[in-house]
């Protein structure tokens, strides 16, 4: 029986849509707990033109980036979040850092989830062709079982 779902998200549409997927799973499953997660790495965002950007605006210090860091993450989860209000389903959020895929599947195995429902793509197809993506590694590292959305 699931029991508790994990829908790791980086914003993309492809997450997105895992998450409209979990939130029909909720309403199919009532006693379903689900919590959103976004993991820390560099947003690919920041990487770049917006990074430089804010640099020229204040100077660059520890402090700065990780706001800078926190900012993003409050827009991922909001985003996501935004997909269950809609449906009308409560979810918990949460956060960590480090390698996306290692930290979901310790994240899972931790808190005893039952179910993983993400996106395939997150990254560009060229990245995923020269690293894998997220979500195959997931699937290979994950103790409980994957639901990968297109």
């Amino acid at each position: 029986m699931v029991r508790k779902v994990l829908v790791p998200t980086d914003g993309s549409p492809t997450a997105l849509r895992a998450a409209a997927y979990a939130a029909t799973l909720k309403k199919l499953l009532p006693e379903t707990e689900i919590t959103v997660l976004t993991v820390h790495t560099v947003p690919r965002d920041l990487i770049g033109r917006k990074l430089y950007w804010m640099a020229e605006e204040r100077p660059v210090t520890g402090k700065v980036i990780e706001e800078l860091f926190a900012e993003e993450r409050e827009r991922i989860l909001k985003t996501t979040v935004d997909v269950f209000k809609e449906a009308g389903v409560e979810v918990e959020v949460d956060h960590r850092t480090g390698d996306a895929a290692e930290a979901i599947a310790e994240y899972a195995r931790e808190n005893g989830f039952d179910l993983i429902v993400m996106g395939t793509r997150g990254a560009s197809e060229i990245s995923n062709l020269l690293v894998g993506s997220v979500s195959y590694k997931v699937l290979h590292l994950a103790h409980c079982p994957v639901v990968m959305v297109k």
